[in-house]
């Protein structure tokens, strides 16, 4: 699977990368409104996130379209403010302190897809199984520092969740490297990894 250069030089994302991105954000934040409530009811989500597998592959696959650091801290900080203001559940965290977990996924991610760029398909998955390991640990160590107590029952949801995050965020890594390979040699995804020199 090839990826697409982006010039490093250029800081700024154009406006067809910068209408992409806003695009898959929307999806991703759409589909999570959508799935979500209507997966709340079986209580499925406490144990396995599947509502998350489209999400994180629409997340990997924006950043092997706009192949640039910094473009999954956009992403997760841009859709940590959309669930500030819309979706109160969103990480069980109240207010801006949602925006913690989600930037740190971002740079976490944005971090591993850089330092293996130079191996295009591994790089997918080792972003989605390392990555979803540190931000599962991140995650519940951000609750454990705002009060939640450490109980058996707390242990077993973090081996649950550890576990389970790893096969969904595989699968996402999956289906990213599935999709970007029927579609990165199109005229639109060149038009959107495209940067200018100037």
């Amino acid at each position: 699977m090839n990826t697409q250069q982006s010039n490093p030089k250029s800081f700024f994302l154009t406006p067809i990368q910068t209408v992409f991105l806003a695009s898959m954000i929307a999806a991703d934040f759409g589909f999570g409104m959508v799935v979500k409530n209507l997966l709340a009811p079986t209580h499925i989500l406490n144990v396995v996130r599947i509502d998350m597998v489209v999400p994180f592959m629409l997340m990997l696959l924006t950043r092997v379209m706009i192949d640039r650091f910094g473009v999954l801290i956009l992403y997760e900080g841009v859709w940590g403010l959309l669930a500030v203001l819309a979706m109160p559940g969103a990480f069980g965290l109240p207010g801006f302190l949602k925006l913690l977990p989600a930037l740190s996924q971002g740079l976490i991610l944005d971090a591993l897809m850089t330092a293996f760029k130079r191996f295009p398909t591994s790089r997918l998955y080792i972003s989605a199984i390392v990555g979803g390991a540190i931000s599962t640990i991140v995650f519940f160590g951000l609750k454990l520092a705002l009060g939640m107590p450490w109980l058996k029952v707390v242990q077993i949801l973090f081996g649950l969740q550890m576990l389970t995050n790893l096969i969904v965020w595989a699968l996402g890594a999956y289906l990213t490297k599935e999709v970007y390979g029927r579609i990165h040699s199109s005229q639109m995804a060149r038009r959107i990894a495209f940067v200018p020199d100037n």
